[in-house]
């Protein structure tokens, strides 16, 4: 009976380090998915404008309360 659960302990190590690289490979694949849509987003001139007009416009409103 010691034999089989010492042969059990091997797979399962095994098992787990198959998961771990699954889990970086998702990982990384969407990590890359969202730097893809972020460089769509900023790569869109209207949206970068109004985004860096509206900071321009937050640091004009702070600078004046002071």
């Amino acid at each position: 009976m010691s034999t089989l659960v010492t042969r059990q302990r091997p797979l399962r190590r095994l098992a787990q380090r198959g998961l771990t690289t699954v889990e970086y490979a998702i990982g990384l694949l969407a990590a890359a998915a969202v730097a893809l849509v972020l460089l769509r987003i900023f790569n869109d001139n209207t949206f970068f404008k109004t985004m860096f007009d509206w900071v321009i416009d937050i640091f004009g409103k702070v600078a004046g309360g002071l």
